[in-house]
């Protein structure tokens, strides 16, 4: 039954109360469902989104009321597996079997439906709940998946992992997952309360577009939220606004607001009556219709008005803008006024009506509720000085006790208030059917509340407004300012808006590139002086061309400026420029003259700013004639004669205008779709992925997918840009970039002209200015895509092509390592790239080839080298030579001097090219490719082997010395372990000895114990200098182990061992003595002696030469066999 009956109305129960989207759908609600355009349109987006591309999240943003939640309702139904339902959901829509709604929605007949309903909890708990329970009550088939049978956890990434799970096992079924969260605003508040973020729906959108990407299944959701996501994180900071805003972006957010024909007609339905509207109604109907209509009539309109009897036409257009407008936090729909019993609400009224089908309920009395029932809350939102201000205008029009003057201001006030988006003024016209009675003298009450200053007529709406009264006639003061600056066309001209630039639509969804023309006016006096006007006009760096509006000069006459318009068409400008003129420009110029004559008023008069109402007619004024001028300049521009290249240009509005001067324009533009990177401003996500890409493209080209893991963001501009047109692939070769064939169409052609531009440059061409060549016509490739452009055409032609780097210094060096700093340069400073190309023919390739089998041989164990370039071929001997020792890298001493100059070049070289064809043959004197080969490997393995021959030499001079002394002159590693074991840790020599493991290395790691410094990274100098100090170790061991030999046979007795160095080999000799105790005797014969010497007056060198006389005679030097060492 109806929620309320009258003995001729009642209101439609169905229409009562909010939908929830968790209830059954009935037949019932299929039967009252109104599906508007509004609905139609936003169900399109959603499948047209689906369809082109990767998004799957979505936002439905509306005020309450609109049916945001009975059309999410009726999608369920739409998606039924209850045929009977579907039918008559389908019966509802007619839906074009060729719309992206049906290719989304009804060509998959399966569907799998979580439904959740806001409140101020958890979302991850009520997520969490509501998998479990739908997935245990409704799944598809017998036996749950073993993948489903664990419950989702109530946690952000439990509920993930569950949508995933479940949106995998439904794509096994062929089955898409639709998730409906109604009130989602709810969640928001409390994720906000607590101060928590919104990482969960953040993951979801994530989520469900990578599954959709990588084809593992067809989840969608859909959230219904009363405003912006961002709204809710108000009274939160700044920085976790801005974070929520960013989570927004990973939703595609539609706007859900039906216009007021919409909005009449669900109020007609909602409104039961017993009988149809009169003939009153019905003229009155009629009448409303065409004055809001531009005079024109509109019957589906002025039909649906009659049905929304008793209310008042004018009630029943203005309640969806004044259910829109939010009092603080106190939201009306138009159902929860229907539905209202308040004070002067519509059951109030058809509970105390008479029973006159005739009495209406008028703007009056729609005033009189918001006054009684909203007033507190309206005076705090956005719109409260403006009600402040009619209220105090109707409070003077009560004092004069006029009854319809009264009823006309507070009509009056709501059409100010709420009637501008409907383009609803208060004319005369309306006025004069604004009361629920017979005609009045309208003419006498309006000159009665005009008089007592209640009401003002403006003459630029040609309608009346509440009025408080001023001191200025500011109609007066506007004329004279007019006729002063009306000459002036410049000045005139200067009140134009910045217009909303246009975009090649078409030309994006066939190309992948959106392209953008703006829209400026000029006159035109003097065709030289507007080709230089036109060249100076500030374009942004990402317009692809502009729209000139040319409006005649007052002194030319048509004829005459039809002429300088064609002259003007056929000269050709930098950037495509689409010329055009209408014959109703005159109309947005005189608004543009009345707009300068409010600014200059404004500017002059001072006594405005001291007169609140003067100054807010004034303010009210330029507003208006902003909006005449915008919507005028819009309408000319549409209605204008366009030519290009003097050529007519057909289309039926500015974007097909636009879309086909770029087809013509940039023809050789490469169809590219992706969003990411065709664009002139990349995001710093997508600038980080380009950089990422790059890198990949140059390091890991072998390798499939170029080795990427998971999906970041330049995994799918590899996808679309790269895999998508066939650049890398497995070959025979394994995988590696190739050319674009001729089925790529543009792209092929413009690797092509790519090729021809770097092979005519002799030298080498900065990066930016190819950039800035195909930036152009006919290819127009926008900034983000080139870099990665040029970064594959080097990859397919890197065999003859180089790549130098320009550091601080500017300085260039050949690019031979693509790290990311070199990466980041294509994409951010390519000026600091060049790119060259190199001829390789006849001996060049000769020699190439001969190094190729050369390094394939000696260096890569026989792997085959793919892509054979110079920088390919001398990469392992560049590095081998950096892996050298650093004695192999430091030392002079080569006997062959092409040693050094190998050494030196390969350490050094920045030009691989150079290296090769140049520096290489000088230094083996020969250009013979095999004579070339044989003699580099000679002098090669002189490097390669010189840190060996050094351990050698170190290896010869410890035998020397070892068989320079008559006791160990047969000797081996062996041997002498042996000896370093028994004299121990105290000589350094023999501690080392003893420390090592086996004979490989002993040379080498006693060496670098010699120097303390390891031996690879000695230098000339550390070799002299451990030379002397190895000798001198050898020569104290060997010692230390003669006096062991002696002490083991003459324990008892002091000895004295002495070796004397004349000549390359030592003479030794050692004698043993048992000394007393009392040694006096000894003392004073040694002083005797000393004296001697002295008394002789003997040179410190004579006095050393007689003592080493006295001991040889006392030692016996000479006899060997008296102390050879054994061990």
């Amino acid at each position: 039954m109806d929620l309320f009956t009258h003995s001729d109305f009642s209101i439609n129960r169905h229409f009562q109360r909010s939908i929830r989207i968790d209830n059954n759908i009935s037949k019932e609600f299929l039967e009252y469902f109104i599906l508007h355009d509004t609905g139609k349109k936003v169900l399109n987006q959603i499948a047209n989104s689906l369809t082109t591309t990767n998004q799957c999240a979505f936002t439905l943003t509306g005020p309450y009321g609109t049916g945001k939640s009975s059309l999410a309702l009726y999608l369920q139904a739409l998606i039924s597996d209850n045929n009977k339902i579907k039918k008559l959901a389908l019966n509802k829509s007619k839906f074009s079997a060729k719309s992206s709604f049906a290719k989304v929605f009804l060509a998959r007949k399966k569907w799998f439906v979580l439904k959740l309903i806001g409140s101020k909890n958890d979302p991850a708990q009520a997520f969490a709940e509501t998998i479990n329970q739908t997935v245990k009550k409704s799944w598809i088939s017998k036996g749950i998946p073993s993948a489903l049978k664990t419950k989702t956890k109530p946690t952000v990434a439990g509920v993930i992992k569950g949508l995933t799970n479940l949106t995998l096992e439904l794509h096994k079924k062929k089955y898409g997952l639709l998730v409906v969260t109604d009130e989602m605003g709810k969640y928001l508040e409390y994720v906000s309360g607590v101060g928590s973020d919104i990482n969960l729906f953040q993951e979801i959108a994530e989520n469900f577009s990578n599954l959709k990407l990588k084809k593992q299944g067809f989840p969608l959701f859909i959230g219904v939220l009363h405003q912006p996501m961002e709204e809710y994180a108000s009274a939160l900071g700044r920085s976790i606004q801005e974070d929520w805003q960013k989570v927004q972006g990973r939703f595609e957010d539609i706007p859900f607001s039906i216009n007021s024909e919409e909005a009449v007609n669900l109020i007609a339905k909602a409104i039961n009556r017993k009988s149809k509207a009169n003939g009153k109604i019905k003229n009155l109907s009629r009448t409303i219709g065409k004055l809001i209509n531009g005079g024109k009539s509109n019957s589906s309109l002025i039909n649906t008005i009659s049905q929304c009897y008793p209310l008042h036409p004018l009630v029943s257009l203005l309640l969806s803008p004044l259910s829109k407008q939010r009092f603080s936090n106190n939201e009306r729909s138009i159902f929860s006024f229907l539905n209202s019993g308040e004070p002067n609400g519509f059951l109030h009224f058809l509970k105390n009506s008479n029973s006159k089908k005739e009495n209406l309920y008028t703007l009056d009395k729609l005033f009189d509720y918001l006054q009684i029932n909203l007033e507190p809350s309206i005076l705090v939102s956005n719109i409260g000085h403006a009600w402040s201000e009619a209220t105090e205008a109707i409070r003077r029009a009560e004092v004069t006790d006029d009854n319809n003057g009264i009823k006309i201001a507070k009509a009056m006030a709501l059409i100010d208030l709420f009637g501008k988006n409907l383009s609803l003024f208060s004319s005369k016209e309306i006025l004069t059917n604004i009361l629920d009675k017979e005609k009045i003298d309208i003419t006498k009450t309006l000159t009665a509340l005009e008089n007592k200053k209640i009401i003002i007529y403006r003459k630029f709406k040609k309608a009346y407004s509440l009025f408080s009264g001023s001191d200025i006639n500011l109609d007066e003061v506007v004329e004279v300012n007019k006729s002063k600056i009306s000459g002036d066309a410049d000045l005139v001209l200067s009140q134009l808006p910045s217009l909303q630039p246009v975009v090649a639509k078409k030309h994006f969804h066939k190309t992948g590139t959106q392209r953008i023309y703006q829209k400026f006016c000029i006159v035109l006096n003097d065709v030289k002086k507007a080709v230089d006007r036109i060249m100076l006009l500030e374009t942004s760096k990402v317009s692809a061309g502009m729209f000139i509006f040319l409006i005649q000069s007052k002194e030319d006459s048509k004829k005459e400026f039809i002429e300088k318009f064609n002259e003007l068409s056929r000269i050709r400008f930098p950037k495509p420029v689409i010329l055009g003129y209408s014959k109703n420009y005159k109309e947005f110029f005189n608004y543009a003259l009345e707009l300068a004559a409010l600014k200059r008023v404004k500017s002059t008069i001072t006594a405005i700013e001291s007169d609140a109402v003067a100054k807010k007619e004034l303010n009210a004024r330029m507003s208006a004639y902003q909006n005449l001028l915008f919507n005028s300049l819009t309408q000319n521009f549409e209605d204008a004669i366009w030519l290009f290249n003097n050529q007519k240009i057909k289309g039926d509005n500015l974007s097909i205008i636009a879309s086909n001067v770029s087809d013509e324009m940039f023809y050789l533009a490469p169809i590219i779709h992706n969003e990411l990177v065709n664009r002139d401003k990349l995001s710093t996500i997508s600038m980080q992925g380009s950089t990422n890409l790059i890198s990949r493209i140059f390091n890991h080209a072998d390798k499939e997918n170029l080795e990427m893991i998971g999906h970041p963001p330049e995994f799918g501009i590899y996808l679309s840009l790269i895999k998508k047109h066939h650049l890398h692939k497995k070959t025979k070769n394994g995988f590696e970039f190739c050319a674009p064939q001729k089925k790529e169409g543009n792209l092929y052609k413009l690797f092509e002209v790519f090729n021809k531009t770097i092979k005519e440059k002799k030298d080498p061409v900065p990066l930016n200015e190819i950039y800035n060549l195909f930036s152009k016509a006919p290819f127009g490739i926008k900034s983000g895509l080139l870099p990665l452009l040029a970064a594959t055409f080097f990859k397919v032609n890197e065999g003859s092509l180089a790549f130098y780097n320009v550091d601080e210094n500017k300085i260039e060096s050949l690019v031979t390592d693509y790290d990311p700093r070199v990466c980041e340069k294509f994409v951010q400073i390519p000026e600091d790239l060049k790119i060259m190309y190199v001829r390789i023919q006849g001996e060049k390739q000769k020699i190439l080839d001969v190094f190729k089998a050369y390094v394939e041989k000696r260096f890569l164990n026989n792997k085959t080298i793919k892509n054979p370039t110079p920088l390919q071929i001398l990469k392992p001997i560049v590095l081998k030579a950096y892996n050298l020792p650093a004695f192999a890298r430091k030392t002079r001493q080569f006997k062959d001097k092409r040693v050094l100059m190998l050494r030196d070049e390969l350490l050094s070289t920045q030009n691989p090219f150079e290296l090769l064809y140049k520096k290489i043959p000088e230094i083996c004197e020969t250009q013979d490719p095999d004579e070339l080969i044989k003699k580099f490997d000679k002098i090669w393995s002189q490097l390669d082997k010189v840190f060996e021959e050094m351990i050698e030499q170190f290896k010869q001079v410890i035998l020397k010395v070892f068989q320079s002394d008559p006791n160990t002159s047969d000797i081996d590693f062996a041997t002498i372990k042996e000896m370093s074991k028994k004299i121990g840790p105290k000589d350094p020599f023999s501690a080392k000895i003893n420390e090592l493991k086996n004979e490989n290395a002993w040379i080498e790691q006693i060496v670098s114990f010699s120097a303390n410094k390891p031996a690879n990274e000695w230098n000339d100098k550390d070799f002299h200098e451990a030379v002397l100090k190895i000798e001198e170790m050898v020569r104290h061991f060997i010692t230390s182990y003669r006096l062991y030999t002696l002490r083991e046979k003459h324990s008892d007795t002091k000895i004295i061992d002495i070796a004397i160095f004349e000549g390359q080999r030592p003479e030794r000799s050692s004698k043993f003595y048992k000394f007393k105790t009392d040694s006096s005797s000894v003392e004073k014969v040694t002083e005797d002696v000393m004296k001697f010497l002295e008394d002789k007056k003997l040179t410190e060198s004579e006095k050393g030469e007689v003592v080493l006389k006295v001991l040889k005679k006392i030692m016996n030097f000479g006899d060997s066999s008296k102390g050879k060492m054994k061990a």
